[in-house]
């Protein structure tokens, strides 16, 4: 049986002592370390009582619980590995130059950042839900989702300029000064970029949609799903995903379907040259009586004899479905094609095609 090192012995240059409070530093920390996540949790939420109104507590201490247990997993083992040395017969640099001592050290900086970037990106993702949800709220979801967005980008700055000043030492004031320069010609490159970001502020100021409202623009037409720092993600009508910069958005025409009451349509009907003018003013009484009948068709409607067009006589029909579905109003489309049909066939007229008549002289 192997014989037991004395408690005033050595092991790897440290005292048995040291191994076994270290040790013990371990058990108790990964012991306690879930509860000592969920008290810190539940401590954050009092910096969002006022706004939440004591209501989702819950939701934030399982958003922030996991990183705060990655936090306390790094201060544990940080705490019970420095009461430890390494040999000296390795002969490390010190701490302050490169070797495995830089290397922990650094890496273990970086990974306390990173966690703690990721509390502060989660605690937004909550301070923005919570803001949005509460009763008589004055922000939008799009709003608040805006908002959140660019508090993340801040962080996200912020923390990479702390983490270069503080683990790598960086002189941040010398760092901005060489980027200027450099950051007028990324300015320049950047100027779509930074237009479709004032876009977005258009968008969320002015308010011309929001998410799940049915828009047309410049030949697209679909659902908004999400606008975004750069683009709006529209679903069009083919299921198609379409990302359009916002710039886009709020230089043209825009037609919000969803604040409509009713949706236009507009065609021609031709009838070729044989038809009788009695013939053609019979149609467009008849189609006046089928769209006053229709329930769904508002009264402002138009049927007039408008065109001599180069193979057609043609009959314009503008009428409004008072609804603003789409699906309805092609099912209204469809019955009014059909009787249109049906009456252009009753008074013995027939529809036009492109057609050409070639008279040869004798």
């Amino acid at each position: 049986m192997d014989r037991l090192l004395p408690l005033n012995g050595t092991l790897m240059g440290n005292p048995i002592i040291e191994w076994i409070i270290c040790t013990g530093i371990l058990f108790l920390g990964f012991l306690f370390k879930r509860y000592g996540a969920t008290f810190l949790s539940r401590q954050s939420f009092k910096l969002f009582k006022g706004i939440s109104r004591n209501q989702q507590a819950e939701e934030l201490v399982v958003l922030i619980r996991k990183p705060f247990e990655q936090m306390l997993t790094l201060l544990i083992l940080d705490f019970a590995f420095n009461r430890l040395v390494f040999p000296e017969l390795w002969k490390l640099n010190p701490v302050n130059e490169i070797g495995l001592r830089w290397f922990i050290q650094t890496t273990w900086s970086i990974a306390l950042f990173i966690i703690g970037t990721k509390i502060l990106l989660r605690a937004t993702d909550y301070f923005s839900h919570t803001l949005s949800h509460r009763e008589e709220s004055p922000f939008s979801i799009e709003l608040a989702g805006f908002i959140k967005e660019l508090i993340k980008v801040f962080i996200i700055v912020l923390v990479l300029f702390a983490g270069l000043r503080f683990i790598f030492h960086v002189n941040i004031t010398a760092l901005v000064a060489s980027l200027g320069i450099g950051g007028l010609a990324v300015a320049l490159a950047a100027q779509d970029t930074l237009a479709n970001l004032m876009g977005s502020f258009i968008i969320y100021l002015d308010k011309p949609f929001k998410a799940g409202d049915l828009i047309e623009s410049d030949n697209v037409t679909g659902i908004v799903e999400h606008v975004g720092f750069r683009t709006t993600r529209i679903r069009t009508l083919d299921k198609s995903l379409l990302s359009v910069p916002n710039k886009k958005l709020i230089d043209t025409a825009l037609n919000n379907i969803t604040l409509s009451d009713a949706r236009r349509i507009k065609f021609n009907i031709g009838l070729t040259y044989a038809s009788k003018s009695a013939q053609i003013l019979s149609i467009v009484d008849d189609i006046k009586i089928i769209l006053g009948n229709n329930e769904w068709v508002s009264e402002d409607f138009t049927v007039r004899f408008a065109d001599f067009d180069s193979s057609s006589l043609n009959i314009l029909i503008i009428y409004f479905v008072k609804s603003n579905e789409f699906d309805l109003m092609i099912r209204i489309k469809e019955e009014v094609n059909v009787q249109i049909m049906t009456i252009v066939e009753k008074h013995g007229c027939e529809f036009a095609f492109p057609t050409q008549t070639i008279y040869i002289a004798k």
